[in-house]
């Protein structure tokens, strides 16, 4: 007998069928007992005699009769509510253990380091379930669509060249050249031109990307996916036509509940964003808190440059008085050329960027494609003879006919996050990091044998986890900043005790945070609880499973957060280690700690704590 899948059911009356899937729910009422069986297209009900060893999780065969429900019985919120099936057999094809959160809630509410370290479990949730289905059809849709404009989708290394290009690389040791790395592709940004030298003319893909910076709600740590897509013989008002139009009728075909506020988009020259709105992203909406209103705009006329920081070492020297404000393939436009001899900063850029309801979904350009002109660039943002080298590939394509050529690359994740209306990025994507860096259903990354090591000539320094470039003080509030949490510091005498914290804080004992750094089976943890509470170590074993648990010793408190004990801030995920924290702490509204010092202190909500850590939080706490 062939399988029947859950949504056929309705076509099946009177039919027996084989159905093949997970036990949502069951209930059992004494003679007679109700399982919700769920496959890849949805749930529908199985009438049974009572059977005790099943149970939610389960991976179950059932045969049996289908039969339409009772008038009275029928579901209306259930696409097969209009019958049920009567099981004449069930065999268990696997059982599940107990699953450790609920999957027939949204999830919001269950702390996301859990879910994230359970994924596979999260991804049943039926909203999570639908987001990836979702993005699975955008990415049809757009690949259809382009593909009939003519676009070819080509791929390209993601073993490629470091270059400055605005964040930090991820590298890749070489074996067969020891000493030389690869670098993760931050973007394909020079492949995709090479392709325009290569006659392609339309190219697209949907690129995975990586950049080793910081996680924040509207981006993700290590890599996201953008669709990029470059055009030749164009002028940028072709490439807003085309996303323009691409994304019109994607909406109206995929989202059609959703609106468009304003059609065409508004075109916002930078100078007047920023004057208008304080922000070049400005979110357009009449509603803010309409997530169905979608108001695309673009931003146009970017300064070409800006003026050059520290921030801007890895796509300049660092000495130079100019930055790149988007990239330093940037065409000028044609009005302004002369201006790059004379006065730079009044150079504006054919820059355009996407916004929709007040986030950056997407950026592009046209590029240059004078060699002179990408030299003279080169010159301006301080770039040195070996910098310029790195891109001596590019500069040599370029003398053998590039086309004029351009185009953007909208970032996948942050459209569907913004039109699924998700409060984060990591909604829409299937196993994103947590904010400490670390994917966390397989645990990575981790460390390399010996073996791996000595094939790739590579030797591991003894390092401090925390960043010892910043002070770990400073590296927080850059923390709290990016994620505009407000808090306050304390200055105060050196204090070594919670109580004695708490008197020269003139604060709540109860409010204190005090943090642990402990090893658990051999790798550090930080445990985080009141500074009124003690933890019950027993029970934390047996909570999380740990086999074996200890203190940190103090030197090594000190190698893993560069600071001394009682110092030590409740922040991991600063350390790359997970945060435990105990719910002894959630009875405060703001919470104080040592933030890398014993003389400073930072006072902050607790919610925005939960929000910035992320914690797993449980009841490990002794009464």
């Amino acid at each position: 007998m062939q399988r029947t899948l859950a949504a056929d059911t309705i076509k099946s009356v009177g039919k027996t069928v084989k159905l093949e899937g997970w036990v949502n729910t069951y209930r059992d009422h004494g003679k007679i007992a109700f399982l919700d069986l769920r496959d890849r297209t949805g749930l529908v009900q199985v009438v049974l005699t009572p059977k005790s060893s099943i149970s939610c999780g389960d991976v179950i065969k059932v045969e049996g009769l289908v039969k339409k429900r009772p008038k009275n019985l029928v579901n209306p919120n259930l696409a097969t509510g209009t019958v049920e099936v009567e099981a004449k057999k069930i065999t268990i094809l696997n059982h599940s253990q107990a699953l450790p959160f609920p999957i027939d809630t949204t999830g919001y509410n269950i702390n996301e380091e859990v879910r994230l370290k359970y994924r596979y479990l999260d991804l049943r949730r039926p909203r999570m379930n639908q987001n990836i289905k979702i993005r699975s059809a955008v990415t049809t849709y757009i690949r259809n669509y382009l593909t009939s404009k003519n676009f070819v989708e080509i791929e390209t290394p993601m073993l490629t060249k470091t270059t400055p290009e605005g964040a930090r690389d991820f590298l890749v040791p070489s074996r067969l050249q020891p000493g030389n790395f690869y670098a993760l592709p931050q973007s394909p940004q020079q492949y995709k031109q090479l392709l325009m030298v290569a006659g392609f003319e339309r190219y697209f893909q949907f690129a995975r990307c990586f950049r080793d910076e910081d996680p924040r709600a509207d981006r993700a740590y290590g890599e996201f996916t953008q669709l990029d897509l470059e055009m030749s013989f164009v002028i940028q008002e072709d490439i807003l036509q085309l996303i323009e139009a691409m994304f019109t009728q994607l909406v109206k075909d995929l989202f059609p509940h959703k609106k468009i506020s304003k059609s065409p988009w508004p075109r916002i020259p930078h100078r007047e964003a920023i004057k208008k709105y304080g922000t070049d992203k400005p979110d357009l909406r009449k509603n803010k808190d309409n997530c169905d209103e979608l108001a695309f705009a673009w931003t146009v006329d970017f300064p070409l440059f800006t003026q050059q920081s520290e921030e801007d070492f890895f796509h300049g020297s660092g000495s130079a008085k100019f930055a790149p404000s988007h990239h330093m393939f940037t065409a000028p436009h044609p009005d302004d050329l002369a201006l790059l001899e004379s006065d730079p900063t009044k150079v504006r850029g054919l820059q355009h960027d996407l916004v929709l309801n007040g986030y950056e979904i997407g950026g592009g350009s046209i590029r240059i494609h004078d060699p002179k002109v990408q030299q003279k660039v080169f010159d301006l943002i301080g770039f040195t003879k070996e910098q310029t080298q790195q891109f001596e590939h590019m500069l040599t394509a370029f003398t053998y006919g590039v086309p004029p050529h351009g185009g953007i690359a909208p970032g996948l994740d942050r459209f569907l996050m913004v039109i699924q209306g998700e409060p984060s990025i990591r909604e829409v994507m299937a196993f994103p990091a947590i904010s400490s860096g670390k994917t966390a259903v397989v645990d990575a990354p981790s460390p390399a044998s010996d073996e791996q090591l000595m094939e790739l000539g590579i030797q591991v320094a003894a390092t401090k986890q925390f960043d010892s470039t910043n002070s770990l003080f400073d590296r927080i509030r850059a923390k709290l900043d990016n994620l505009n949490i407000k808090y306050q510091v304390i200055e105060h005498e050196p204090v070594y005790t919670s109580q004695d914290a708490a008197r020269l804080r003139d604060t709540d004992i109860k409010e204190g945070a005090k943090a642990l750094v402990m090893i658990a089976d051999k790798k550090p943890i930080m445990v985080t609880l009141s500074g009124a509470a003690k933890a019950d170590f027993k029970l934390l074993k047996k909570l999380f499973g740990f086999k074996d648990l200890r203190m940190a010793t103090p030197e090594e408190v000190e190698q893993i957060t560069t600071v001394k004990i009682g110092a030590v801030p409740p922040f991991g995920s600063l350390a790359g280690i997970p945060t435990f924290q105990d719910e002894s702490l959630a009875v405060n509204k703001n919470i104080t700690f040592n933030a890398g010092h014993h003389q400073r202190s930072i006072t902050m909500s607790y919610q925005d704590y939960l929000r910035a850590e992320q914690p797993t939080v449980a009841n490990f706490s002794k009464n």
